[in-house]
């Protein structure tokens, strides 16, 4: 919290999985990079609990249940960090990657209150949360790259997708691609992992 001129904040690769509140001291910083660069580097329940010698339920009582810790608690192959509530005040944020926003809405509210956005990579998206991170992608207008990692392709109800995007990354069960992609004029990239759609 002291680094108040800090502008680029990049902790791929680490085990970190919740920022601590002071971050929103850091009026400053424009990038922020989260989660894990490269696929070997994936963090899974076992090797935190491990590193850390907390066993499941120290982990669970210690870490505040899933809510600050969903890639750790729950297993997941993509780590990613948890914003704290207040990041909406970091103004100068250009790009922010590798959150994660399966547990609450607090995180997905944050993220769309943050109208300065040009880059966003966010991981947890599902069934129980779709409706609300489509509405803050509608929020963001200056939007100019988007990756989304998803346990299921919800992503049907964004009802007007940032007109600035160039870049697109969709990575889980598509199933169909969205209606709106016809509706990005400006954009010259799509990547789709892991998906099932037939249309392409």
């Amino acid at each position: 919290g002291n680094l108040r001129q800090l502008e680029t904040l990049d902790i791929r690769g680490t085990s970190i999985v919740m920022l601590p509140q002071t971050i929103i001291k850091l009026q400053k910083l424009q990038h922020l990079h989260a989660g894990f660069p490269t696929k070997g580097n994936y963090l899974c329940t076992r090797h935190v609990l491990h590193t850390y010698g907390f066993n499941q339920l120290d982990a669970c009582t210690s870490l505040c249940c899933c809510a600050a810790t969903p890639c750790v608690m729950m297993d997941k192959d993509y780590g990613g960090v948890v914003l704290p509530g207040g990041t909406r005040k970091l103004k100068s944020l250009h790009t922010v990657r590798g959150v994660h926003v399966s547990c609450g809405d607090v995180v997905i509210q944050e993220i769309g209150r943050l109208t300065g956005l040009r880059k966003l990579g966010v991981m947890g998206i599902n069934e129980k949360n779709n409706v609300k991170f489509c509405s803050a992608i509608s929020n963001l207008s200056r939007l100019e790259s988007l990756s989304v990692q998803s346990d299921k392709g919800c992503l049907d109800d964004i009802s007007s997708p940032p007109k600035n995007l160039r870049s697109l990354k969709l990575e889980g069960r598509l199933g169909v691609l969205p209606v709106w992609i016809k509706k990005l004029q400006n954009l010259v990239k799509l990547k789709l992992s892991f998906t099932t759609s037939s249309q392409v």
